[in-house]
């Protein structure tokens, strides 16, 4: 568990630096108006300086460092897979903050005026690195062994150990099975088409999880 952690902590730090570094990097070689703002048909409608580039950074970054931070926070708690879980969560989403600044440099650089006319598509890319995420979420749920704050956490999961892994197995399932839909939308849906797959394939999960645990809970004998 020690060495896991270590690597995620150095992952998470690194995903999270560059989300200033990369700006900061590409700043001299951008032009100086760029694309500053998109609207839902993805045409520009607003241009602007290219030191904007750094204001999405100038948030994520503390952000970062706070999260970071309070994945410590769990290892007062018995049960030491959540910092682990929490850790994971952050990669994820550094993940996807790091691929969306990757795009819009791009954007920028080329001063593209019409996201569409791009060949890769950010939703797809986008839900790709979340299903991975969720994936990843759902093989360590089942790790959870003692009921607290993270996993599958309904009113009737918590009714004892007993019920609390077997609802950990369930989650683990469901999430994971969550984020391959998540995956394949990406490769076969268009556009925006493929959040809603991703969201409905997240709701069903949930739906399935607050099902399955009321009946393990009436199911398991109390220990």
């Amino acid at each position: 568990m020690g060495k896991h952690l270590k690597t995620l902590y150095a992952v998470s730090i690194l995903l999270i630096l560059l989300t200033l570094a990369a700006p900061l990097a590409a700043l001299p070689f951008l032009p100086d108006s760029i694309p500053a703002h998109y609207n839902a048909a993805g045409t520009v409608d607003r241009w602007g300086s290219k030191y904007e580039t750094l204001i999405f950074p100038a948030f994520l970054v503390p952000y970062g460092a706070i999260w970071t931070a309070c994945g410590r926070l769990w290892r007062k708690q018995p049960e030491k897979t959540a910092e682990l879980l929490w850790m994971i969560g952050n990669i994820a989403q550094f993940a996807v903050f790091d691929l969306m600044l990757a795009y819009f440099l791009y954007a920028d650089f080329r001063q593209v005026q019409r996201l569409p006319d791009l060949p890769l598509d950010l939703n797809r890319l986008l839900c790709a690195v979340t299903g991975l995420g969720l994936i990843a979420l759902g093989n360590w749920i089942p790790k959870l062994k003692k009921p607290g704050p993270m996993g599958l956490r309904t009113p009737w999961s918590v009714k004892n150990e007993a019920v609390w892994r077997k609802c950990q197995r369930f989650g683990g399932w469901s999430f994971a099975a969550a984020g391959a839909v998540s995956a394949a939308a990406a490769l076969l849906a268009p556009g925006a088409w493929c959040w809603l797959w991703t969201t409905l394939a997240l709701a069903s999960a949930g739906i399935a999880g607050a099902v399955y645990s009321r009946h393990a809970a009436q199911t398991t004998p109390d220990e």
